[in-house]
């Protein structure tokens, strides 16, 4: 049974639009800051940009400056200036913005492409997410039409760490080098930034939102709600659902005081009972999990890809700015049992490396700058791509497209479907005034979804069983399947005048994509489809219970 809750918010902003989709991400605001931390230069010189901040200075033109002395950095020529203490804060406020703007703005700054090109990494799954520009627009709906529903499944945000496996293995295997005197200048450094890294995770806790995270569902209900506002001005109840997890619900709060307005307090929110078997279904569904354990192809596919000759090549490289030669190849060498207990092994520099991959990969979630760079700082562009590439392929067989033939990766998701449909009739068919079913879930759910309506060039191609998944013959990507915070929004419209015509709209992470190959869209360049079409379209994915796949 749902529980009825009123939320009340206390936002500003009116917006008048629904389209274009031309406005700015309110939560960007939230990142003006001091310039104090804008810029540091270390004891090497080496210089450090907090890049969410100017990104946001270039987007913005704002810049926010504490009265306090700045030192800045002019980009073009390094100069550094540093202003007296005693000089008057508003004397020289004006002067330093005008001239910041335009080294930013005017000349596209030398720093920020410096820090671009030295701090671009790949993250897979754990990518940050990124909406649409201001720029990018939505096509409007054909007249007459106006929207009665929405739809959405979206990941939790940014999150920490979830477990403890990949830091605890990383810091024996440095006791290790440490005890035989094979640590090199930046090995030394390790062990503080791992134990920094924690301690910033353990603070939040563990698999639990940060404030980026927040900050991402708190933006996808803002611009939700300004595209179809005119939807919630005529409606009053929400149906909100979680698998359960804290950071689920956390996102589903965020999310909802982006998407409520104070003028339409009386807006109910519909607490539905979390729903496992519909949003956690990689756990319940034993026909996956047994095929998981048992599948050899699978297994051996990733372990291909491991075992690859550029794999090793990747790893020791990452292993030998951390390590003394001596020590890599005893990494390469021997099997070191680092927890006798369980006996648990981790047998070479690959495993190693992927360790560290996976600990760091969640860098960008933290908003500490020396924190969100962590990757950056042991892994080079080349060697980050690859190691993402190892990770895509990892949800790709297990979770995607896989192996022609193969469907149980996937399959688990049709009661996810289902409850699609059966919604979107319920908004049609009933009086119940729900103008929107919000469900909030993992990466585990949403991939099985997105690869289970087979989105042309986005997520249909499975590969051919003696070929093996690489970004050369297939377009499936995690940053972009399942970033953080990743969504499928289908926006349902009615026609006023002739309430049987139904049309549907799917956005993925906000953007417009087509159904699957064999719908037909109103017209070809149209990404509005028929309802019924659909329906039709996706007949035989569609179950009548849960319990059929489980």
């Amino acid at each position: 049974m749902a529980l009825y809750t009123t939320i009340n918010t206390s936002l500003n902003e009116n917006s008048t639009q629904d389209y274009p989709y031309q406005y700015l991400d309110k939560t960007r605001n939230m990142h003006l800051m001091t310039l104090k931390n804008v810029l540091n230069i270390d004891i090497i010189n080496h210089i450090q940009l907090d890049e969410r901040l100017a990104r946001n200075l270039i987007a913005k033109g704002i810049i926010l400056l504490a009265n306090t002395a700045t030192t800045y950095i002019r980009p073009n020529s390094l100069f550094i200036r540093q202003f007296d203490r005693k000089v008057q804060f508003e004397q020289s406020k004006k002067a330093i913005q005008n001239d910041l703007y335009s080294q930013f703005i005017s000349n596209k700054s030398n720093i920020i492409s410096v820090i671009n090109e030295d701090y671009k990494r790949y993250y897979s799954t754990k990518t940050p997410y990124e909406y649409p520009s201001e720029n990018y627009i939505l096509s409007p709906p054909p007249t007459g039409y106006k929207p009665i529903c929405v739809q959405l499944l979206a990941r939790h945000g940014s999150r920490t760490l979830s477990n403890h496996d990949y830091d605890l293995e990383t810091l024996t295997i440095w006791q290790l080098a440490k005890q035989k005197n094979m640590l090199t200048p930046l090995g030394e450094q390790l062990k503080e930034d791992i134990e920094l890294f924690m301690h910033a995770n353990n603070h939040l806790g563990r698999g639990e939102l940060t404030q980026i995270g927040k900050e991402e569902h708190f933006g996808i209900g803002n611009r939700l709600f300004n595209r179809l506002k005119s939807l919630f001005i005529s409606s009053n109840k929400i149906s909100v659902m979680t698998s359960g997890k804290k950071r689920t619900v956390d996102s589903a709060q965020e999310f909802l005081n982006g998407l409520i307005k104070a003028e339409f307090n009386n807006i109910q929110i519909l607490n539905e009972i979390s729903n496992k078997n519909l949003l956690y279904f990689h756990k319940s569904c034993t026909n996956y999990m047994t095929f998981i354990k048992t599948n050899p192809y699978i297994k051996i596919k990733l372990n291909i890809i491991k075992n690859l000759e550029q794999t090793k090549i990747y790893a020791r490289q990452v292993l030998k700015r951390i390590y003394k030669n001596e020590f890599v190849e005893l990494l390469i060498n021997g099997n070191y049992n680092i927890d006798p207990i369980e006996k648990k092994i981790i047998k070479n520099e690959v495993d190693i490396v992927l360790c560290l991959y996976w600990m760091f990969s969640v860098a960008p979630a933290q908003s500490q700058f020396n924190l969100a760079k962590m990757l950056a700082k042991y892994f080079n562009e080349e060697e980050s791509k690859w190691f993402a590439y190892i990770n895509d392929a990892k949800g790709f067989y297990e979770k995607g497209p896989s192996i022609e033939g193969t469907t149980v990766t996937y399959d688990m998701a049709k009661p996810l479907l289902t409850d699609f449909f059966s919604s979107v009739s319920q908004c049609i068919e009933t009086n119940k005034n729900i103008a929107a079913y919000f469900r909030f879930a993992h990466a585990e759910t949403i991939i099985p979804l997105a690869t289970l309506l087979q989105i042309p060039g986005f997520t249909d191609k499975a590969v051919h069983p003696l070929d093996v998944y690489t970004y050369e013959n297939n377009q499936w990507r995690g940053d972009k399947i399942a970033p953080m915070a990743a969504n499928i929004q289908w926006e349902i419209y009615q026609h006023e005048n002739n309430h049987n015509q139904i049309l549907v709209r799917m956005l993925y992470n906000e953007m417009e994509v087509r159904f699957k190959q064999d719908c037909k869209s109103l017209t070809p360049d149209s990404f509005f489809y028929d309802f019924n079409e659909l329906k039709r379209s996706y007949a035989d994915l569609l179950l009548p219970s849960v319990s059929d796949v489980n």
